[in-house]
């Protein structure tokens, strides 16, 4: 009988906020400092659960993505979404602050192709920052990116050719303004990462195929569920 494969276990680290700096009036960038983070391996745009304490005294934990790692820096970028539990952290946060949290968990894969289109709204942002960046020259990365106004435009490296797409009055967590931009404007691409909304992606997902994007090519991965509560 063969042996089973080890699952690795994720670490906990106990942190202090650094920075935090508002990206747009609905993104906060939170820097987290401490020693530790050099010494472990951070996969591409991973997870971290951040330990908060709950209404009742228990714990909770909230998931968010890792937008880069550099030296003893952890930058997570965090969508205010409401008056949830992480949201209401990433908006009290304060430098200084104790962070606490498990990680890192998950990734998301580095494509070698050549022309990449990434489909997300703001959840899946700090995902596609860290792949454009990955990428860099090496590839063309397109994103057509739902925000909820204007303001909310994330800031994307150098070279991506984004359009952001303006929810206004346009019930968040539907995939219906992604896939009207991509009917105006037929993709060319030979890979595609599609995040957001978890029953959304998956329809994107599979529209793509119409347009020569076929599943072994889309990488999806939901950040929350419109019919639960959000996991940050």
């Amino acid at each position: 009988m063969s042996t089973p494969p080890r699952i690795a276990r994720t670490e906990q680290f106990s942190l202090a906020v650094g920075a935090v700096e508002s990206l747009s009036p609905r993104m906060r960038r939170i820097t987290l400092c401490g020693p530790g983070l050099v010494d472990r391996h951070w996969p591409l745009a991973c997870d971290i659960a951040v330990v908060l304490p709950g209404s009742d005294g228990r714990e909770l934990r909230r998931r968010y993505t890792v937008r880069s790692v550099v030296d003893d820096a952890l930058i997570i970028d965090a969508v205010l979404h409401g008056h949830g539990p992480g949201s209401s952290w990433a908006q009290g946060v304060a430098v200084g602050d104790p962070v606490s949290f498990f990680g890192p968990r998950g990734e998301v894969p580095l494509t070698s192709a050549g022309r990449v289109l990434a489909l997300t709204d703001e959840s899946g942002l700090p995902a596609i920052g860290a792949v454009a960046e990955a990428l860099g020259a090496s590839s063309s990365l397109t994103v057509l990116a739902e925000v909820a106004n204007p303001e909310e435009r994330y800031p994307l490296p150098d070279g991506v050719d984004v359009t952001w797409i303006v929810r206004a009055e346009h019930s968040p967590g539907t995939p219906d303004l992604l896939l009207a931009a991509i009917e105006k404007t037929p993709p060319r691409s030979d890979f595609a990462y599609v995040l957001g909304e978890s029953r959304a992606i998956v329809m994107i997902r599979d529209e793509l195929t119409r347009f020569g994007i076929g599943r072994e090519a889309v990488y999806a991965k939901g950040y929350w569920n419109l019919n639960s509560r959000p996991t940050r």
